[in-house]
C-alpha cells in the first residue's frame, strides 16, 4: 500500500459523519428478548458533498481521487465542521503512561488549572486514530487531563504521543472503486466522496 495522503485543503459544500459501532443482535424466538453484543471495531465514515468547485480546485480534487486508486489509497480526513475544540485546548497535550486502553486517557502538557481544557464533542487524534471527547476535562495544577472519549482506542499509543486538538484526522479509505464528478458550463464542478476509516 502507498503513502497516507493528506486530503487537499478543500472546503465541501456539506459534510457529515457518522460512527459506526460493530453490534450484534439476537432476539429470542420464543419470548423476544433482545441481547446484544458489542464487538472491536466501531469506525468513523463521511460523505462529503463538493458544489461548484473553481477549476483549479476541481482539477486538484480529481487529480488527488485518481491518485487514491479506488480503494487502494489511504488518506487523512478530519471534520470540517469542527475543525477546532470548543474547549480551551491550550498547551502541547501528550499521552502520559504507556499500555493505556479503554476510553480514557491520562494526559499531560496542558496548560494548567484550566478548567473544561476540552468540551464534549470535541475531537482529538493519536497514535493515528481519531476520538470523540465525550465529558469534560479539565487540567490540574501540573497541566494533566484525563480524557474519556469514544471509540474506544484499538492499539495503546506510547507514552509521550502527541495529542493533536487542530484538525485532528482519521485515516480513510473511499466506500467504491470508481470515483467521478460532473461539471457545467461555466467550468464549475460537483464532486461527492464516501469514506471510512481503515481500522486495520
Amino acid at each position: 500500500m502507498s503513502a497516507v495522503l493528506d486530503f487537499p485543503d478543500i472546503l465541501p459544500a456539506r459534510a457529515s459523519w457518522k460512527l459506526v459501532s460493530n453490534t450484534q443482535v439476537f432476539r429470542s424466538p420464543l419470548s423476544g428478548a433482545i441481547q446484544t453484543v458489542e464487538l472491536p471495531g466501531a469506525r468513523w465514515h463521511a460523505e462529503l458533498t463538493f458544489e461548484k468547485l473553481s477549476h483549479a480546485q476541481a482539477r486538484e480534487l480529481a487529480a488527488f481521487l485518481v491518485r487514491l486508486r479506488g480503494q487502494a489509497g489511504r488518506f487523512r480526513l478530519h471534520d470540517h465542521t469542527h475543525p477546532q475544540p470548543f474547549g480551551a485546548a491550550t498547551g502541547a497535550p501528550v499521552v502520559a503512561g504507556s499500555g493505556q486502553t479503554g476510553t480514557s486517557l491520562n494526559t499531560s502538557g496542558w496548560t494548567p488549572s484550566t478548567p473544561g481544557i476540552l468540551q464534549p464533542g470535541d475531537y482529538f487524534s493519536t497514535a493515528g486514530e481519531l476520538k470523540m471527547v465525550v465529558a469534560t476535562a479539565d487540567s490540574d495544577a501540573n497541566g494533566n487531563a484525563t480524557i474519556v472519549f469514544e471509540p474506544p482506542l484499538r492499539t495503546s499509543p506510547a507514552d509521550q504521543a502527541t495529542i493533536t486538538v487542530d484538525k485532528p484526522t482519521a485515516v480513510m479509505m473511499l466506500d467504491h472503486p470508481e470515483i467521478g464528478w460532473s461539471t457545467r458550463p461555466p467550468i464549475r464542478s460537483n464532486i461527492t466522496i464516501a469514506c471510512t476509516e481503515d481500522i486495520t
